[in-house]
């Protein structure tokens, strides 16, 4: 009881925290987490980014790395997808669909961000049965999920991830990163204030005022170590290089009235079509049941389902730039069976392999990234949602 009521104190919490204040505790914590994220989207943006780019530095680099690099990258992308959430409401950016169809974009894009871990994580706890139980567990979920956008909501071609990452730039009003801008008026100015107040030290120590220092070498100029506020005031900025732009970036055009358009009607050809990519996994599955991995006839069964469902699309002239761009990704996907067993391992294994090590041998400093994407590929390439969830 010691122990525990001193862990508690550690904490900060009561001895006995009933189920009401855990909650009013975690929507608390949302909150001020909602603030920070609608009050500074460049910030979060640079977080996300950071947290993304650890995911590729971890994959392949030691023993197991797969499934720390997995959850690390599925966990950035569901920050995304959250902190977009609060960014649109904050910003009060309307959408076109309705609460539920949105709900239902949601979750397929959730499923989507989380397959890949989700595959390998079940490999791991309950081997090759329960990952490709898991598999088909996912792939039915995607299937309904698609097949309900396309017939129920009469959604068209639904994009891969159905909820793309927002443009910040781009999708952000002005007025929105102004009131950002404005909160931070105060801070900015206190900033100003402290670059004045180290030149002022500086000269009352009769020392040059050095507020900024050039590298010999690289030629790039930084602030000086006496010329650097608190850690809680800090930015990327030089004394005298503040802008007072809402985002400090250019503004870019806006894609939410892409977003935002509807999407083109599905009748005939093109419904057949829409309706094989959706059942595409589940005939490869199934045809894969059957006949075995070893077969070429899943293989050849899937190529020419995605084959026969662009063809069924016909022109695209009066589709969509959104709708454009995904069948343009479908067609650049069809690459993805020359990494697909059978394929693969008969045919293309070995002159993959040769390039790159040729490539790692002539380019200098290649080799850093080649070696360890050498000994990756056998991994991406025996995953079922890096070749054939696309």
């Amino acid at each position: 009881m010691a122990a525990e009521r001193e862990g508690n104190f550690l904490l900060g919490l009561p001895s006995k925290l009933s189920p009401d204040m855990a909650r009013e505790k975690l929507l608390e914590l949302f909150e001020r987490y909602r603030k920070f994220v609608s009050s500074n989207p460049d910030i979060t943006s640079q977080l996300e980014s950071s947290f993304r780019v650890v995911s590729y530095f971890i994959a392949g680099r030691f023993q197991n790395s797969s499934e720390l690099a997995e959850l690390v990258y599925s966990a950035s992308n569901l920050i995304v997808l959250l902190n977009d959430g609060i960014l649109r409401k904050a910003a009060k950016l309307k959408t076109a669909v309705s609460l539920s169809q949105r709900r239902i974009m949601t979750l397929l894009t959730v499923l989507e961000y989380v397959e890949v871990f989700a595959e390998i994580g079940a490999a791991r706890l309950w081997g090759e049965l329960g990952r490709w139980i898991v598999i088909a567990a996912i792939q039915l979920a995607k299937v309904a999920l698609r097949g309900l956008l396309l017939f129920k909501y009469q959604a068209g071609i639904v994009r891969t991830p159905p909820i793309t990452p927002l443009d910040r730039d781009a999708d952000l009003p002005d007025a929105f990163l102004k009131s950002c801008k404005d909160k931070k008026s105060s801070e900015a100015l206190e900033m100003e204030d402290l670059d004045q107040v180290f030149v002022k030290k500086a000269e009352e120590q009769g020392r040059l005022p050095q507020v900024t220092f050039m590298g010999t070498r690289s030629g790039r100029k930084v602030r000086s170590l006496t010329a650097t506020p608190p850690l809680s005031m800090r930015d990327w900025k030089l004394p005298g290089m503040r802008s007072d732009s809402p985002s400090g970036r250019t503004k870019t055009v806006s894609s939410l009235e892409h977003q935002n358009l509807p999407p083109t009607p599905l009748g005939g050809l093109r419904l057949a079509g829409e309706a094989l990519h959706v059942f595409r996994p589940l005939v490869y599955l199934s045809s894969l049941a059957v006949c075995g991995r070893s077969s070429w006839k899943p293989w050849l069964l899937s190529f020419l389902t995605d084959v026969s469902s662009l063809a069924l699309m016909g022109d695209t002239k009066d589709l969509n730039l959104l709708e454009k761009a995904e069948l343009k990704r479908r067609s650049l996907v069809l690459l993805f069976y020359i990494l697909r067993s059978p394929f693969y391992d008969k045919y293309a294994q070995a002159k993959i392999i040769l390039f790159l090590r040729l490539l790692a041998s002539t380019v200098p400093g290649v080799g850093l990234i080649i070696e360890p994407l050498i000994g990756y590929l056998p991994n991406w390439q025996r995953t079922y949602f890096y070749n054939w969830g696309t």
